[in-house]
């Protein structure tokens, strides 16, 4: 008798190529994470990368170059050898494109091949959090360079057919049902030890909770369950366990800083003094999330700034401000428009957006605010930068060197056009810092900067719900956090003389 094991989530495929174009929180993203592989894995909670395509690897020339040794037992689900080819060829060839993967590959000068199984990735200079770049985003996954050189990527039939090297194999899709992958019964690496893992698509989060306390499901994604849902739990009569913590981001208010009006740090700061936060806590639970007025979060304690803070909530500082900046109401007492967008895959975003428009409209701004799709998102406001203001997750654990995408000048998930020297300049610091205790010193700095320029508004640290069986065995919190929360190659079936 086979063995499934089933995550339910709201939110279906578009492909299975992130590496390509990211599709955040969809189905293909999170299939992807099982069907491939990367040189390193990293997860929230730790701030160590562990093996997966590269057994070991060597920091050289004052963390200048990378080397990388790959698993030599590698192969492709359809039995080819992966070789340094097919990581060189992936990498490079998203950098050149601009795609998805490059984004976290912005320091990388030109990546080199030793030998067949051997890498030196060079960098622009050293940056010693290179490796949490490589290990923290399913973006970063090895394409098969066979099925991929000399074709268009937008068009590659296996993104919607995914040959990966990873613990399951890619069997069906059917839009709007499920997704199966298949367990690789002879891989390379640590083998599954279910036959199949099912995600299952239903648009209800609602249903989705409740399809788990009945035992229809296993597992969800993060963002399905919330405060609100956790009364569809009672009653359960699955064996499931709950898992409340702190989260590893927190909503932020940023500013399309490409507009002349948001480069004036006095409308930025405005802006900023009108958020109440008191009225944000409200959607907080004790121990798991509230508000937040710091720009990092204090579970990151070796970097973590306690004296850098958004500026207090003050409206009729933000009125004089806003006037002083040039955006006075008009004689219908309004200061004008603006629109706000937040990613609907992140749930928890729609009623900060809600209250944020409200405490806008206190100050004179008619806010138009709207969830978009994580397709509409990357087009609207990634590509465009059609928007006035979004609501976004930041300043995530374990390593502040992952928001140097979105803050550093010309960063590749710099969709706020951020142009910062100082910001710059104190990430550039942490990188040549050879210690954590000494790129924590930097990063410090880092958020002095960002207060006392505004570059962004701290709004929420948001919490994690999870509820999952416990007929499973094989999570990240079980494996010491050397796989990803949503890597299920690890998880195995609890056999009854087990769980006594």
């Amino acid at each position: 008798m086979s063995t499934d094991f089933i995550v339910v989530t709201p939110d279906d495929a578009v492909e299975f190529n992130d590496v390509y174009r990211n599709v955040t929180g969809s189905a293909g993203y999170i299939a992807s994470n099982n069907i491939y592989s990367r040189l390193v894995l990293n997860e929230w909670s730790d701030i160590n990368a562990h093996p997966d395509l590269a057994t070991h690897w060597e920091c050289l020339d004052g963390a200048r170059r990378w080397r990388f040794h790959l698993n030599q037992a590698a192969r492709w689900h359809d039995g080819t050898p992966l070789t340094a080819h097919d990581v060189y060829y992936t990498h490079t060839h998203a950098m050149a494109h601009g795609y998805t993967g490059g984004r976290m590959l912005k320091d990388v000068a030109h990546i080199e091949i030793i030998n067949d199984y051997t890498l030196d990735y060079h960098l622009k200079g050293p940056n010693s959090g290179f490796l949490v770049m490589l290990g923290n985003f399913v973006w970063t996954h090895i394409l098969p360079a066979h099925l991929y050189e000399g074709t268009d990527w937008a068009t590659n039939p296996h993104n919607l057919n995914p040959v990966g090297s990873g613990p399951f194999r890619f069997a069906e899709w059917i839009p709007g049902e499920h997704i199966i992958m298949e367990a690789v019964k002879d891989h390379w690496g640590p083998r599954p030890e279910i036959d199949r893992l099912i995600m299952k698509i239903v648009p209800d989060r609602d249903e989705c909770v409740r399809m788990l306390a009945r035992g229809e499901a296993h597992y969800f994604p993060q963002d399905t369950l919330t405060k609100g849902r956790l009364p569809l739990l009672d009653g359960a009569t699955a064996n499931i366990e709950l898992m409340l913590d702190r989260g590893p981001g927190q909503a932020l208010l940023d500013f399309n800083q490409a507009q002349e009006r948001w480069k004036d740090v006095r409308a930025r700061r405005a802006i900023a003094q009108a958020i109440d936060r008191t009225e944000i806590d409200t959607l907080g639970d004790p121990g798991i999330s509230q508000a937040w007025d710091h720009f990092l979060l204090a579970s990151t304690d070796w970097a973590f700034n306690a004296e850098a803070k958004a500026p207090a909530h003050d409206q009729a500082s933000a009125e004089a401000l806003l006037d002083e900046a040039g955006m006075t109401r008009g004689n219908d007492g309004r200061r004008g428009s603006l629109n706000m967008y937040y990613m609907d895959t992140f749930d928890g975003h729609r009623p900060i957006a809600q209250i944020v428009s409200d405490q806008l409209g206190r100050i004179g701004f008619d806010v138009a605010w709207e969830g978009l799709s994580s397709v509409d998102w990357a087009e609207k406001i990634t590509k465009n930068r059609d928007f006035d203001l979004i609501i976004i997750g930041g300043a995530m654990t374990p390593d502040p060197e992952i928001m140097s995408t979105k803050y550093s000048t010309g960063g590749d998930n710099n969709v706020g056009g951020h142009a910062n020297s100082d910001v710059d300049a104190a990430f550039q610091r942490a990188r040549e810092a050879t210690t954590l205790a000494e790129r924590g010193e930097h990063y410090r700095e880092l958020q002095n900067v960002f207060a006392r320029d505004v570059e962004y508004v701290p709004l929420f640290w948001y919490g994690t719900y999870f509820a999952r069986s416990t007929d499973f065995f094989g999570w990240s919190d079980q494996m010491a956090y050397t796989v990803p929360w949503w890597h299920w190659g690890r998880i195995r079936p609890v056999t009854s003389v087990n769980k006594a």
